[in-house]
């Protein structure tokens, strides 16, 4: 807190960002030239009127993660922004359309129109779908492995998910601490090192070939 009144008007754009975090010299700083110090302007809940408009993406962004501004904010050209608004909890009935994914998925993850994005073409947005617990018993059967992945982290089904044919959600089935007995003996390094971190056949395990579980146990 030393030193602020010269230090905003720093030559360099961190020191100036510092004096912003400090919450000083925010009629200054609101122009600044650099797009990082005008962000933790609007993260400082100041000026957002003006920075609702301004030219960069991040500033505009750190606008919408203060709720300020989503009736505009929810139509910007950049994905990022339109992200932050559906973070936020606004205009989901919208959003849920967006040409990107990351959007959709955000949608998601608010627990909104599940029953409608367990069909999205993405799997990441499904994957999202997953975390929410719900459609289980459809997306068990998921032909992307990232949203089996969800599944076996839900503890759905776990008898089945043992045998997948992808190591990462086999890993996520010893994660729920299921079959260790078997995928102690699994073909995947990734699998055996999981189960390591289990502390299950540890005298097993510590010759096993792959550094990589020799180091869990």
């Amino acid at each position: 807190g030393y030193g602020l009144d010269k230090l905003v008007n720093d030559q360099d754009w961190c020191v100036r960002l510092a004096v912003a975090e400090q919450g000083y010299g925010l009629d200054k700083l609101i122009n600044d030239e650099n797009c990082n110090v005008r962000s933790e302007v609007a993260k400082q809940g100041y000026g957002l009127d003006k920075l609702v408009n301004d030219q960069h993406w991040k500033v505009r962004t750190a606008v919408a993660e203060q709720g300020y501004g989503l009736d505009i904010l929810i139509n910007d050209e950049d994905r990022y922004v339109r992200l932050a608004v559906a973070e936020q909890g606004y205009g989901l009935d919208k959003l849920i359309n967006d040409p990107d994914w990351k959007v959709r998925a955000a949608v998601a993850e608010q627990g909104y129109g599940l029953d409608k994005l367990i069909n999205d073409e993405s799997p990441f947005v499904r994957s999202e779908v997953a975390k929410q617990g719900y459609g289980l018993d459809k997306l068990i059967n998921d032909q992307h492995w990232n949203v089996r992945l969800e599944v076996a982290k839900q503890g759905y089904n776990l008898d089945i998910l043992i045998n997948d044919e992808n190591p990462y959600v086999r890993a996520a089935v010893v994660e729920q601490g299921y079959g260790l007995d078997i995928l102690v003996n699994d073909p995947d390094w990734h699998v055996r090192s999981e189960v390591a971190k289990q502390g299950y056949g540890l005298d097993k395990l510590i010759n096993d070939q792959h550094w990589n579980v020799r180091l869990e146990v």
